[in-house]
């Protein structure tokens, strides 16, 4: 049975949308993780959505395809096919809650963990309700949350397997307002997840070693950029830029090698 961490746990992704509404809604979705099986109980999950307002909300849920592009950003189409939510859409009254049950409908023969989102989406509401404060802004959200369906088998196997330099253009500001284009030189690291879940890599390090005999430990947020703390998909290939590090070389023809350790 795949084991999720817990501090998977309590990774999740949330986005919040700032609208213009004719009154202040607030409100909770959870869980933000969960992860489906493809067959028996674990088919269907339960989420809860708690209504803390003095005002009726309308909130529909959907599931999301996540993917992700060579470059590591997220890329998204609706998930119909794969899951029933009941109810998607749902009308939640002030100061109680209400219970969505969505279950995974897709393919029964899953080898690669399957990625995506449930999201839940505030919509302006307020039937029966005096509009007396419609020069104010307020807030409606979006709760977007992780969903995995698990593999017969779950490996886990992330490898570094490209490390070079690249010059990467950067615009700067001055005083003045003009802008300049300089060529900043980075270090394009690409990782492979050739294991069947997903990698989280949080408390990574990445050691790089060039062919002058130099090594250097990179672990800091200011060292790995984006690197640290992304996740990474089943059977995915993304490669980040990340700042060149001071102690390898920068010589023309330099080659490099690398290999990242993280938390499980």
């Amino acid at each position: 049975m795949f084991r999720v961490s817990k501090t998977l746990r309590r990774i999740s992704s949330i986005l919040l949308f700032l609208l213009v509404s004719a009154s202040a809604f607030a409100y909770q979705f959870s869980p933000l993780e969960q992860t489906f099986g493809v067959s028996g109980a674990d088919t269907t999950k339960t989420y809860t959505i708690v209504n803390d307002s003095d005002d009726s909300i309308a909130v529909t849920i959907s599931a999301l395809i996540r993917d992700q592009d060579e470059n590591g950003k997220e890329v998204n189409q609706p998930a119909t096919n794969y899951f029933s939510i009941q109810p998607s859409k749902v009308i939640v009254k002030a100061q109680s809650s209400q219970i969505i049950r969505v279950t995974y409908r897709g393919p029964r023969t899953v080898t690669n963990e399957l990625s995506f989102r449930i999201k839940a989406e505030q919509i302006a509401y307020n039937r029966g309700r005096q509009n007396t404060d419609s020069g104010m802004f307020n807030f409606l959200y979006n709760y977007i949350t992780s969903a995995y369906v698990s593999p017969s088998k779950a490996t886990a196997k992330l490898v570094v397997s490209g490390i070079k330099r690249v010059l990467v253009p950067e615009v700067s500001t001055d005083s003045t307002g003009k802008e300049t284009t300089t060529q900043v030189p980075k270090l394009a690291v690409t990782l492979s997840n050739q294991g069947t879940i997903h990698q989280l890599l949080l408390g990574a390090e990445l050691t790089v070693s060039d062919n002058a005999g130099n090594t250097v430990v990179l672990d800091t947020k200011e060292q790995l950029g984006e690197l640290l703390g992304m996740n990474v998909l089943a059977k995915k290939r993304v490669t980040i830029n990340i700042p060149m590090p001071e102690g390898i070389s920068t010589a023309s023809g330099a080659t490099y090698q690398g290999s990242i350790k993280y938390s499980e």
